[in-house]
């Protein structure tokens, strides 16, 4: 699959995702079946210096006592290391077993994400907002071909996910969320409702941008949305608990409308 160059310049995210393989591959070493780049990278939306990389790293059972610490070592190494991608490297490890049967059965995986340590944790249904993706949009790295691993999963139940992780995304949001949290929940809703509306997915950008036409009201939001966003990385993140009561009601009227 071609992958479109980085549409916002900058250093280029390929040597990051190179070190990442390597390492995984080398602190996996024969339990790693295949791994897979999905996201912003793999769709040419990526925005350097704010985007994230995604990865699916598919193992030949779940990730157990002797494994989750030598990738939590791997992990944090990378981070110090690179300091600009600290909190911005997110790997999902999962069996090859546990996600032939992800539509119907829940599964151990160990994460990790931005704002979140690496952890092991139960992967239910939801976790379809994940495997969709990245059986949709994945580049192989290594292994085999991405839809033989993952089962087709039809529209319906990703839209299904999508209305039910919209649908709590406000009660996840903390009274004192910082500017780039509450970017990320706005943003988030504009691609939830857009999927909903249109039964497709597009970009953060290029939902909000449908988003500020679409809610004129709350175009303003949206705009100083994207430029939280922006400067989330920058050292003096500002206090946001003044436009959390907005950020909330924002996502609560997403919500409604996407059950509409």
């Amino acid at each position: 699959m071609a992958v479109t160059p980085d549409p916002a310049g900058g250093a280029s995210p390929w040597p990051m995702v190179d070190e990442v393989r390597e390492a995984v591959v080398r602190d996996a070493g024969s339990s790693l079946v295949g791994l897979y780049l999905f996201g912003s990278l793999a769709t040419g939306d990526f925005e350097a210096g704010v985007s994230d990389l995604d990865l699916l790293a598919v193992l030949a059972s779940d990730p157990d006592e002797r494994l989750v610490p030598a990738l939590g070592r791997m992990h944090a190494d990378l981070a110090q290391d690179h300091p600009a991608w600290d909190d911005r490297i997110e790997v999902v490890y999962i069996s090859r077993e546990g996600l032939a049967s992800c539509r119907t059965d829940p599964a151990t995986i160990a994460v990790i994400s931005s704002g979140a340590p690496f952890q092991v944790l139960e992967a239910g249904r939801d976790w379809v907002l994940t495997w969709y993706p990245a059986r949709e949009d994945g580049v192989r790295l290594l292994g085999p071909p991405v839809d033989m691993l993952i089962p087709p999963i039809p529209w319906a139940e990703f839209a299904g996910a999508v209305r039910r992780s919209l649908a709590g995304l406000g009660d996840r949001i903390p009274d004192d969320a910082r500017p780039g949290s509450q970017a990320y929940a706005i943003l988030t809703a504009c691609r939830a409702l857009y999927a909903v509306r249109f039964g497709e997915r597009r970009s953060k950008r290029a939902a909000a941008a449908w988003a500020q036409r679409e809610l004129p009201h709350r175009a303003d939001l949206v705009r100083r949305a994207l430029g939280w966003r922006r400067r989330q990385w920058e050292p003096e993140d500002p206090d946001g608990s003044a436009t959390v009561a907005e950020t909330r009601s924002f996502v609560a009227e997403l919500a409604r409308l996407a059950l509409g």
